[in-house]
């Protein structure tokens, strides 16, 4: 989950107003106590229009998943997520935020060039062609 001292640290390094910065240090540490998995969001995926909380399809899938959480809203387009339960908290990190694998539709190589299906000659082509001979003067 979150590294919640990296996260404090952030905070203190980029808020400007001291105090802002310490009390919103401290509602990380309050917050943590309640909640024992907590994923830092900060992602336009996430936020709805307003950027003071999570859109309605995140909050959506939050509630079919049927497992306790909840949104702490940091200044800024800043939140908290917190779980009680670390598969839920996983699901969650790897729903919203994981990489997607990239996986071929077919068995056929991938093909950028839409006529000839490659960029590159392919061995036949090499072997037909003339051994080119280099034209750079040298000095």
């Amino acid at each position: 989950m979150t590294n919640l001292d990296e996260l404090k640290r952030t905070i203190a390094a980029t808020w400007r107003d001291e105090e802002m910065a310490s009390s919103a240090c401290y509602g990380v540490d309050a917050y943590s106590k309640n909640w024992p998995y907590v994923f830092m969001v900060n992602d336009w995926r996430v936020w709805n229009e307003s950027g003071r909380d999570l859109n309605q399809e995140v909050v959506r899938w939050l509630d079919e998943e049927g497992e306790s959480w909840e949104f702490y809203h940091l200044l800024g387009e800043w939140g908290l997520v917190g779980f009680d339960d670390l598969r839920a908290a996983t699901r969650f990190r790897h729903r919203w935020f994981g990489a997607l694998k990239v996986v071929s539709s077919s068995d056929t190589p991938w093909n950028p060039h839409p006529l000839n299906g490659t960029f590159a000659p392919s061995l036949v082509d090499e072997a037909a062609m003339p051994a080119r001979k280099d034209s750079h003067a040298v000095r």
